[in-house]
């Protein structure tokens, strides 16, 4: 039953991380993008970009994981308030533009990064799984994480 929680957990942390990739990406797609990153086929070399990225810029993006998190779970609960379409899609467009923002504004992230390490992290397990690591040692323990 431990086992089962912490795979749970794990799969809805995962899923937090990978959501919120392509709103934030095309809410502030920059051209200052690097040409180097399009020349880059997920298909061709998913293990590439996880070597790419520093241990600064990975504990970057579990933070800024961690903000976007909290963004959705504020504005999860005001969408679901709301019953005119209208209405639902200015606060989805107000909350990718937090999103964005909380990525912008935290140490050593820009979305740009932000996204690239969320898609080789889609593409790498190993990379992956060392994010999701990574969150659940920030994650408050609950007896559900507890071990024996």
């Amino acid at each position: 039953m431990n086992l089962k929680s912490t795979l749970l957990k794990s799969t809805v942390i995962a899923a937090l991380v990978a959501a919120p990739l392509a709103p934030v990406m095309a809410q502030t797609a920059t051209p200052e993008a690097p040409a180097e990153a399009p020349a880059q086929a997920p298909e061709q070399t998913p293990a590439a970009p996880a070597a790419e990225f520093s241990e600064t810029q990975l504990t970057a993006f579990v933070d800024a994981a961690a903000q976007v998190q909290a963004v959705q779970q504020d504005y999860m609960v005001k969408i679901d308030a709301v019953e005119e379409p209208e209405g639902k899609q200015k606060l989805v467009e107000e909350a990718q533009a937090e999103m964005a923002d909380a990525v912008n504004e935290t140490e050593g992230m820009d979305v740009d990064t932000y996204n690239q390490i969320g898609q080789a992290a889609q593409a790498n397990p190993e990379l992956n799984e060392r994010i999701i690591a990574m969150l659940q040692e920030r994650a408050p323990a609950g007896p559900e994480t507890m071990t024996e």
